[in-house]
């Protein structure tokens, strides 16, 4: 599915027009007008979802002084064998209003035997990697919609980054007999809409936004929701995030995340693996937290994970008169729960994940593929998707 999927990416690409300055880690002929055009039909196995098929596809319109692009609109159809449905439309406007930039989404999901293992770091000792074991799971529908205003108040330049911005989803909560939802009933079981008010700020030195190779940026970030926003449930969020990169030869970066998210109030529980911030992740367990882990395998009122890539940028290629970044990784992630009213372990207990993985580029357009392990269980788990994990 890898090759087929870059040559579409490739032939997709529209042509550039009038030269001007390199973007990093492109050849001096990549200029900063254009467009690029992603449609890509899948089918795919996941480890998480089974066979998946439907298309994604993205559209980045480059325009002189708008960085990392003008316009940038995403969608995703896509069903699963697991009757999994993730369907979704974005936009990016980096510099839309102003200064200011525009970010929003329409999103539908619908699960069939989507996860919960119960509460806490020690949750589900029984289970044995059975998915599809109706005793882990649940049925789930989520449709939603959100918008964020995010600006600079110091100017273009300033690394200071605000945002606010707010999130309505509709949660149906469907329990099978005999699962631990139906045995446990927590908090959330009868589903319903959770709105947040979202606020947040960052420190953003990267010199990068998609393929960053050195500086940083941290993120403070704060959730509200209640009667006022228009939820079900009277809860709110914080999330403390710092991603680092260090170059540490022409060809060879270290790429670091540290997560914290801490959840208060009547929180419901499908909201237990879920972050806040910019880049929303689930877990502990999946793509976006700890690789190698199945998807929320650990939840809780406090989740804590770090990430560790090194990456390795292998060539540049020349495809059809376009230029493809090639690269590879290495990583290790490290996740680990707390919930109240329930045994955590000791502090050092964290779940691990280790792999490595293959990088293709060009410009804002990244497929990603992930081999992962967890070193707890030795089960193995393989992820293609769009983006950095981080």
């Amino acid at each position: 599915m890898l090759l087929p999927a870059v040559l579409l990416v490739i032939l997709a690409a529209a042509p550039v027009k009038s030269p001007s300055r390199p973007a990093p880690g492109l050849p001096p002929t990549q200029t900063d007008s254009g467009s690029d055009i992603i449609a890509l039909p899948m089918m795919t196995f996941s480890s998480d979802h089974g066979l998946s098929y439907g298309a994604v596809g993205g559209i980045y319109l480059y325009g002189p002084g708008k960085t990392p692009y003008a316009h940038g609109i995403g969608a995703q159809v896509l069903f699963s064998s697991r009757g999994v449905q993730s369907h979704y439309l974005r936009y990016d406007g980096p510099r839309l209003i102003g200064p200011l930039r525009l970010e929003a989404g329409l999103e539908y999901k619908r699960e069939l035997r989507s996860p919960f293992f119960g509460a806490g770091n020690l949750s589900a000792p029984d289970f044995r990697g059975d998915v599809d074991n109706e005793r882990y799971a649940f049925d789930k529908g989520a449709p939603g919609a959100w918008f964020r205003l995010r600006g600079r108040p110091f100017g273009p330049e300033h690394p200071l980054q605000s945002y606010v911005g707010y999130a309505w989803r509709y949660t149906s909560v469907d329990a099978y007999d005999h699962s631990m939802l139906t045995q446990q009933r927590p908090l959330g079981i009868e589903g319903g809409s959770t709105g947040q008010l979202l606020v947040g700020a960052l420190w953003d030195t990267r010199d990068d936004e998609t393929d960053p190779l050195e500086g940083g940026v941290e993120e403070i970030a704060l959730r509200v929701s209640g009667q006022a926003t228009g939820s079900r449930y009277q809860y709110a969020g914080i999330t403390l995030s710092e991603r680092r990169y260090v170059r540490l030869s022409s060809r060879l970066t270290l790429a670091q995340r540290l997560t914290l998210d801490m959840l208060f109030g009547d929180v419901p529980f499908f909201e237990w693996s879920n972050t806040g911030g910019v880049n929303v992740s689930e877990g502990i367990g999946g793509m976006s937290s700890v690789r190698g882990i199945e998807r929320n395998r650990f939840s809780g009122n406090i989740k804590a994970f770090t990430n560790t890539e090194l990456r390795f940028h292998a060539a540049n290629l020349q495809v059809f008169g376009k230029s493809m970044k090639v690269g590879a990784v290495m990583f290790l992630d490290l996740g680990r729960v707390w919930h109240p009213g329930v045994s955590d372990g000791k502090w050092h207990e964290w779940h691990p994940g280790i792999g490595g993985g293959v990088r293709l580029s060009r410009r804002a357009a990244i497929v990603r593929l992930d081999y992962a392990r967890s070193t707890e269980t030795g089960r193995q788990r393989v992820y293609v998707t769009f983006g950095h994990m981080f």
